[in-house]
């Protein structure tokens, strides 16, 4: 059994909302983050992938560090994403975050060039003594995906890093391999990503939540909740509608995330910032609006 309650359940991934001209919105942030503090989310996550960290600056970071916590004021946990493209960058980010308030941190190991297994390790010895708040390691295909024992062994290594957030290939296979096994293993809480397209395999493999999205998490919290209630018949159904929405985000990512937001009258404008992202047709609106119809008596937010 994993120990931290504190860090279970559904832990909302704010989009980061831009206006038209690219720039940040604040008055959107400051929404979509209300949005997820109150729709039913056990904590909150940002920014990481989701909010397309990658085209943040440092200084929009830290706006977004500082606002984050100003909004949640301590009535959820907070996790500040610090992946950087150096050790120092990291570091500098997840200081700043834990000066501002987060509860901890998280990062894939700095990937702007592929580093050696030694250099993993001695980035997260650094990080480890820089801090004093948890750190979670985001184990992810496009960083420098780990094995269950270099998890393990990076666990127990540094008391500081007792948190993951698994979503390699084969991520349920991962999460029972993290769990089995050595009961002194500093391991407190594994989650799940991937949109919980897998939340209730990964709940029976003994997962403590998942980092979706939140612009969902109104009805991903609800499944969460009834499967630690044990109605998982009822979770099932409810995460089987979900499944075509999953589905169809799984194809565009970010730009899926801030049109629902829109649709859901959180954030302004679904803008990305440029390069990169597959802006929507007339058809893709249309099979947005559609499948949303199917699922709209699930959602619970004022």
């Amino acid at each position: 059994m994993l120990k931290d309650s504190k860090y279970r359940g559904i832990f909302g991934i704010p989009a980061t909302p831009f206006n038209e001209d690219e720039s940040l919105d604040l008055y959107s942030l400051e929404k979509v983050l209300d949005f997820t503090l109150n729709n039913g989310c056990h904590g909150i996550v940002m920014p990481v992938m989701a909010s397309e960290y990658q085209s943040l600056t440092d200084k929009e970071k830290k706006v977004i560090f500082k606002t984050t916590t100003k909004i949640v004021n301590n009535k959820i946990p907070t996790v500040a994403g610090v992946t950087g493209v150096s050790d120092i960058h990291s570091i500098e980010l997840a200081k700043y975050a834990e000066d501002v308030g987060f509860d901890s941190v998280i990062t894939m190991p700095p990937h702007s060039m592929p580093p050696s297994t030694t250099q993993v390790n001695k980035f997260f010895s650094k990080i480890n003594d820089s801090i004093n708040i948890p750190v979670w390691i985001q184990n992810h295909p496009k960083g420098h995906p780990l094995s269950a024992d270099q998890l393990i062994e990076l666990c127990n290594s540094f008391e500081n890093i007792s948190l993951i957030k698994e979503e390699t290939a084969y991520s349920g296979q991962m999460i029972t391999n993290l769990i089995r096994g050595d009961l002194k293993k500093n391991i407190k809480s594994i989650m799940g990503g991937m949109g919980c397209m897998h939340l209730i395999s990964e709940y029976s493999r003994g997962a403590t939540g998942n980092m979706p999205a939140s612009h969902y998490g109104d009805i991903l919290s609800k499944i969460w909740n009834l499967l630690d209630s044990g109605e998982e018949k009822q979770a099932i159904e409810m995460h089987n509608r979900m499944i075509p929405l999953i589905n169809f985000e799984m194809i565009y990512g970010a730009p899926a995330f801030k049109e629902i937001l829109v649709e859901r009258k959180i954030i302004r404008s679904a803008t990305t910032r440029s390069p990169g992202f597959r802006s929507f047709d007339e058809y893709d609106f249309k099979e947005l609006k559609k499948l949303m119809k199917t699922v709209e008596d699930l959602f619970d937010w004022r």
